[in-house]
């Protein structure tokens, strides 16, 4: 062990140093407390150099989330928007063309809302913009199923589309030939006996009695009887797929409930059975369930030339014609 010396200037020589107890004491424990003080000032400085490094990591990890974040929002609106062009397409030009009713608004939209599932993100930094991106995206999916059961349902119309041209109503129910004149068309008229504006459901073609009478489409008859409503002796056939057709006040009826019948076969012929006023078919077209304008399902096998006839014979139409 090392000896410290202290030099005596009054009697000019070297001495051994000697501590007390306390003065070693006192010695010891400042040496100590500097050597924390010292060890604790470099812990700082490193625990704040590593501690700024992590979160400057974690502040660069955060940015590069949020960026792709809005990102896939980003990329899923873009989905969202070609979605709504497909949903468009189907309504408006696919559906159109088979004729069939566009698909709801509640079923496109159908199992949205209800529990609030997107609670789990309430406590994360980025709440408002997870919520909204696992949103869209539960939307796309959702979408996207209803749709790709609809491009089914598109495609199985495409593979029966010969079956449903054969049982769309396409000519007319009465040769053009001996039709004298139109009795009452398509559309509101002041109703001759009630004396009310009244919706007349089908048109009425006037012919002499005894006119032969022609199956739109091929169909099942579902009715061919007597009848104690104005229609008098009424055929009524389904074509499938939604269609089907009325003839009323009807001379005689060639077919029966459940025959089949092909486009062109004489099934009756003209009469006035029923609130008639004269001879004349009064022939309606029902689209899944609604009575449309018979018109645009009869002028299809007709020449340029037996068009306008009919054109000019429609000016001519007697809306107070007949009852039904």
């Amino acid at each position: 062990m090392r000896t410290k010396l202290h030099f005596d200037s009054e009697k000019l020589k070297f001495e051994t140093l000697v501590y007390s107890p306390k003065e070693k004491m006192f010695r010891i424990m400042s040496f100590l407390l500097v050597s924390l003080l010292f060890a604790g000032f470099f812990y700082y400085l490193l625990d704040y150099k590593i501690g700024s490094m992590d979160a400057r990591r974690m502040t660069s990890k955060q940015e590069d989330l949020l960026f792709r974040l809005k990102l896939m929002n980003t990329d899923i609106q873009y989905m969202e928007k070609k979605l709504e062009d497909l949903q468009y397409n189907d309504d408006q030009i696919y559906r159109t063309y088979f004729e069939v009713d566009p698909l709801s608004e509640n079923l496109r939209e159908a199992g949205f809302g209800g529990v609030d599932r997107y609670a789990v993100y309430k406590n994360s930094t980025f709440a408002p913009l997870l919520s909204e991106v696992d949103q869209s995206l539960d939307m796309v999916s959702k979408k996207l199923v209803v749709q790709s059961r609809s491009y089914d349902e598109l495609l199985e119309m495409a593979r029966t589309k010969e079956k449903r041209l054969l049982a769309r109503p396409a000519i007319q129910p009465v040769s053009i030939k001996l039709l004298k004149r139109f009795g009452s068309a398509y559309g509101m008229r002041f109703h001759p006996i009630l004396k009310v504006y009244k919706m007349h459901e089908g048109i009425d073609l006037t012919a002499p009695r005894g006119t032969p009478i022609f199956a739109t489409a091929d169909g099942i008859v579902l009715q061919a009887a007597a009848t104690d409503g104005g229609y008098g002796n009424k055929i009524l056939i389904d074509h499938g797929f939604g269609y089907k057709t009325l003839y009323g006040h009807c001379y005689k009826m060639y077919v029966k409930k459940g025959q089949r019948v092909k486009r062109g076969d004489v099934i009756g012929t003209v009469g006035s059975t029923g609130l008639s006023l004269s001879p004349h078919l009064h022939y309606e077209v029902h689209v899944n369930g609604r009575k449309v304008n018979p018109l645009n399902y009869y002028a299809n096998d007709l020449s340029a030339e037996e068009y306008d006839h009919m054109i000019k014979l429609l000016s001519n139409a007697d809306p107070n014609f007949d009852i039904n």
